[in-house]
C-alpha cells in the first residue's frame, strides 16, 4: 500500500469517527425517520409520478402527521382521564368482607397491604401517563442557542425522512455505486435487508396489537373498568417480547384472586400464560422467522440487546443489525472464504 492510499483510508477513517459523532446525539430521530421511509416508500413510488417526488413526499408526510400523531394525541388524553379515574376507583372501592379478610390474612402473614401497593403503582402509572409528554421534552430538552435538543431532533427527523422519501431510490443507487462488490452479492444483501426490516417492523407491531387486543376483551369480560387505559398500556408493554402484556393480565388476576374472585382470576391467569403469551412464541416464528428467515432467538436477542444499546428504537435496529451482519457472514465466507 503506497502512502497515497494509505493516507487517503486514513482520512477517510477520521471522517467517519467524526461524522458517527455528529449523528450520533440524534440516532433515535434518525433511526425513526429511516424506519417511517422505508413503510412510506411504496406509496411514495406510486404517488411520485403522478404529482412529483417532492409533493408526494410532503403529502405522505402530512398524511402520516394526521394519521398517527391527532389520534394519538386524542388517545392519550382518553387514557390519561381513564388512568385517573382508576386510580380514583380503587381509592374510593368499597371492600367486602370476604376482600378484607383475605386482605388482613396478608397483612398479617407478611406485614405488607396489598393494597396499598395496588393504590401506589396505579396513582405511579397515572402520573407517568399524564405528566409523559412533559417529562420527555424536560429530558431531552439541551438547550443549544435557545432550541431544544427535541426540537432539533424532531427538525432532522422531518428533513431525513422528506428527504429519503423524495431521494430514496438515488440513494440506494450511491450506495451500490459506492461499494465495491459484484452486483449479484449486492442484490443479495440487499433484499435480505428489505426482508429483515419488514419482518422486524411486522412482527414487533402485530404481537404487540394482537396480545393487547386479547387482554383488553379479558379484563371487559371480567368486568374491569377503564379497559382502554389498559389495552393501550399493553400494546407499549407488548413491544417486549416474552414479557409483553403480562405486566397487565397478571397483576389483574393476582388482584382477582385477592378480591375473592377465585373463579375469575384464576380463568385470568389460565387465560394469559395459556393464550396470550402463546401468540409471542407462535407469531414470531410465523410472522417474522418466515418472511425475513430469522431465527426467532436472534430476533430475541437483537430486540433485548439493541434496547440497551441504542434505546427504543434499538428493539427494531438490533435484530436487524444481527441478521444482517449474519448475512455478511455468510457472503465473505462464500465469496472471498
Amino acid at each position: 500500500m503506497d502512502a497515497e492510499k494509505a493516507f487517503a483510508l486514513a482520512l477517510l477513517g477520521v471522517g467517519l469517527y467524526a461524522s458517527l459523532l455528529v449523528v450520533w446525539p440524534f440516532f433515535t430521530y434518525l433511526a425513526l425517520a429511516v424506519l417511517l421511509a422505508y413503510t412510506l416508500f411504496p406509496l411514495q413510488r406510486r404517488l411520485a409520478p403522478r404529482i412529483g417526488p417532492r409533493k408526494s413526499a410532503a403529502v405522505l408526510m402530512a398524511a402520516a402527521g394526521v394519521l398517527f400523531a391527532l389520534p394519538l394525541a386524542l388517545l392519550l388524553r382518553v387514557v390519561v382521564q381513564q388512568a385517573l379515574a382508576a386510580v380514583e376507583s380503587v381509592r374510593s372501592a368499597d371492600l367486602g368482607a370476604e376482600v378484607e379478610s383475605v386482605r388482613q390474612l396478608v397483612v398479617d402473614a407478611v406485614g405488607v397491604d396489598p393494597l396499598e401497593y395496588v393504590d401506589r403503582a396505579l396513582e405511579e402509572v397515572a402520573g407517568l401517563v399524564q405528566s409523559g409528554v412533559t417529562r420527555v421534552v424536560g429530558e431531552a430538552s439541551g438547550v443549544l442557542g435557545g432550541v431544544s435538543k427535541l426540537t432539533l431532533g424532531a427538525t432532522i427527523f422531518g428533513f431525513t425522512l422528506y428527504y429519503l422519501l423524495v431521494g430514496g431510490e438515488s440513494t440506494v443507487a450511491w450506495v451500490r455505486d459506492v461499494t465495491p462488490l459484484p452486483e449479484r452479492v449486492q442484490d443479495e444483501l440487499l433484499a435480505e435487508l428489505d426482508r429483515l426490516t419488514y419482518a422486524v417492523l411486522i412482527t414487533t407491531l402485530v404481537i404487540a396489537v394482537v396480545q393487547a387486543v386479547l387482554t383488553g376483551l379479558a379484563l371487559f369480560v371480567l368486568g374491569f373498568s377503564n379497559v382502554l387505559f389498559w389495552t393501550m398500556l399493553a400494546v407499549v408493554f407488548g413491544v417486549l417480547p416474552f414479557v409483553g402484556s403480562m405486566f397487565i393480565w397478571l397483576p389483574a388476576g393476582a388482584y382477582l384472586l385477592l378480591a375473592g374472585r377465585l373463579l375469575g382470576g384464576a380463568a385470568l391467569l389460565v387465560y394469559g400464560f395459556g393464550v396470550v403469551n402463546l401468540t409471542d412464541n407462535y407469531l414470531r416464528p410465523v410472522v417474522g422467522g418466515r418472511s425475513a428467515r430469522l431465527n426467532p432467538a436472534v430476533l430475541v436477542l437483537g430486540m433485548f440487546g439493541g434496547l440497551l444499546v441504542f434505546g427504543f428504537t434499538g428493539i427494531f435496529v438490533g435484530p436487524i443489525v444481527l441478521g444482517f451482519t449474519r448475512t455478511l457472514v455468510r457472503v465473505v465466507a462464500r465469496e472471498y472464504g
